[in-house]
């Protein structure tokens, strides 16, 4: 009788009993559940659609998604939730033109907060690529006034090897020759052969004037490589704000906009003769 008495009252009050595929729940005997009755056997019976789960159940637990047997009309307000066509609007929008999504449906207040991010990135990142050109130009003349080189349609590697060398023979000695000896060091003819092939002369030549600018370059290099990356972080900023515009979009989808600013005023608990205030706007 215990037993029975424990199955029905999983089956009353846990919203998210759980039933095995092809086996129905019972529920405890007329006797049972009218009261407790020592020496009264409660007999356990298959039950009549729809009383094998509690109203309980069926309006909050994993039972509500799916019509009750014998009820195939049942509708159930917690079932899977769908995307609907305003939500995915307001959510594609977003994504395209953060702000978007918010202004067609009516939250002004946060669209103006995330159109303002958006051009504050884009122009931020306009100054970056901007200042980025502008240092590129400084660094690349300073080379080709103190160090005899023309960088014009140079590699970014060689222009890093003139940043890196004083000059281009110290650069032979240090790598070209280094190479030579590790790769043919028992072969002195191909070794000859690999330093003529791979040794840099001609136009592809340089030597710094003097250590200020050989250095002053290498600072420019430096600047003009942080102005790069500052505007890689204004693209990561711009697709972050798509990602959070478009999901405060959807999230808002269906409520209605809430505008106006809300000043609260209480007595603070600490000090009777305090009080604490509060401005705050929802958008």
């Amino acid at each position: 009788m215990r037993f029975a008495f424990v199955l029905m009252a999983v089956a009353v009050l846990l919203p998210g009993t759980a039933c095995a595929e092809g086996f129905a729940p019972r529920t405890a005997s007329r006797e049972l559940a009218n009261g407790f009755e020592p020496g009264v056997t409660a007999a356990l019976e298959a039950p009549s659609a729809p009383a094998w789960a509690s109203p309980i159940a069926l309006d909050h637990g994993w039972l509500a998604s799916r019509p009750m047997s014998g009820d195939p009309n049942k509708v159930s307000k917690h079932g899977p939730t769908v995307l609907s066509s305003e939500r995915a609007q307001a959510l594609l929008r977003s994504l395209t033109l953060p702000g978007w999504g918010q202004a067609s449906l009516g939250h002004k207040t946060s669209a103006t907060v995330f159109g303002v991010i958006e051009a504050g990135v884009w122009a931020s990142f306009a100054a970056f690529k901007i200042q980025e050109g502008m240092r590129v130009d400084t660094y690349m003349k300073t080379a080709e006034s103190f160090a005899g080189i023309d960088l014009s349609g140079r590699s970014e590697e060689y222009r890093r090897m003139v940043g890196s060398y004083p000059s281009s023979d110290d650069y032979n000695k240090f790598v070209v020759y280094r190479d030579a000896a590790n790769l043919y060091y028992d072969d002195p003819a191909a070794m000859a052969q690999y330093i003529e092939a791979h040794s840099l002369k001609g136009p592809d030549t340089w030597a710094w004037v003097s250590p200020e600018s050989y250095t002053a370059y290498q600072d420019q290099r430096k600047n003009a490589q942080q102005a790069k990356l500052n505007a890689n972080t204004a693209l990561a900023v711009a697709v972050a704000n798509r990602i959070v515009s478009a999901l405060h979009a959807a999230r808002a989808a269906g409520k209605p906009a809430k505008t106006g600013w809300r000043l609260d005023v209480q007595p603070d608990v600490r000090d009777p003769l305090a009080i604490q205030m509060a401005l705050s706007t929802s958008f």
